[in-house]
Order: structure tokens, then sequence, then C-alpha cells
């Protein structure tokens, strides 16, 4: 067996061990119009094309960063385009949100940074290194997110309810 088949099982091995545990994140860090398994897949390709799995420490935690990532790459895109749009006077209308299904409906208010902070910290109770060494952020500036995403969500919340 080649070198390069061995990178390729390796790569799929890791993949598969954490496809499920990923796309749920991507899922939650994503807004509701961006399909998970898409970001998964723009994230991974990323991934791919600039190092190589086979010699990261900690593969998942690496991926996790490039899944928030490649979404504030998108919507920075998507926000570009809107812009473009109202300055040509282009005629474009906003897509309606659809109502989620869930109680995580609320975090889609929130910035993807936020949203991935607050769900692996609070929903999957992953410590803060942890959740600092997910998201490319240090463990401090991952409890001032917390902190801050909590306060945005509470406002939120209190706001819908008036």
């Amino acid at each position: 067996m080649g070198v390069a088949e061995q990178m390729d099982q390796t790569v799929a091995a890791v993949v598969a061990d954490s496809y499920a545990q990923l796309r749920r994140f991507a899922a939650v860090v994503a807004p509701w119009d961006m399909d998970p398994d898409d970001v998964l897949h723009g994230a991974l390709v990323s991934v791919l094309h600039r190092s190589h799995v086979e010699q990261l420490e900690n593969p998942t935690a690496y991926m996790k960063t490039a899944i928030v990532n490649h979404v504030r790459s998108e919507l920075r895109k998507t926000g570009t385009r809107r812009r473009l749009a109202k300055r040509l006077k282009s005629e474009h209308t906003a897509v309606g949100t659809p109502a989620y299904p869930s109680d995580l409906a609320d975090l889609m208010n929130l910035r993807p940074l936020d949203r991935a902070v607050l769900f692996l910290h609070d929903v999957e109770g992953v410590p803060f290194d942890e959740v600092a060494a997910a998201t490319g952020i240090s463990p401090g500036h991952a409890r001032v997110t917390a902190s801050r995403a909590r306060r945005r969500l509470r406002a939120l919340l209190e706001e819908e309810e008036k």
C-alpha cells in the first residue's frame, strides 16, 4: 500500500469517526438556510486543501474550527452580495425564516461563533478549554463570548415576551 492510499484511509477514518458530531455542530453553527452537509463538506475541502489531517493532534477540534470559519466566510459573501444588490437597486427580497421545531431556534438570532460556543459549552457540556480549541479562540475569549451570547439571548427572549 502506497503512502497516498494510507493517507486517504486515515482521512476517511477521521471523518467516519466524527462525522455525526461534526454534522450536528455544523447544523447549530450555520444559519437555517445553509445545509449542514454542505457546510461540513466545504470545511473538509478547505482542511484537506491546506493541511494533512493525519498529522493533526486533534482533527475533530480542527474541523470544528474550520466549520466556524467556513460559515463566517459564507456569511461575509452573502452580506457582500446583499449590499451589492441594494447598491444596484436590484429587487432583493429576504426569505423569511421558517419556524424551527426546537428550543434551539432562538440560537439562530446569534452570530455563528456565539452559537458554537453556547452549543458546545451549555448544550454538550464541553469545558471552555476544549471550546476554545474547537473554535480557534482563547479560553478567556470563549468565556466572555458565552457570557455575552447568553446576555443577548436573554434580551431577545425578553423582547419576544413583550
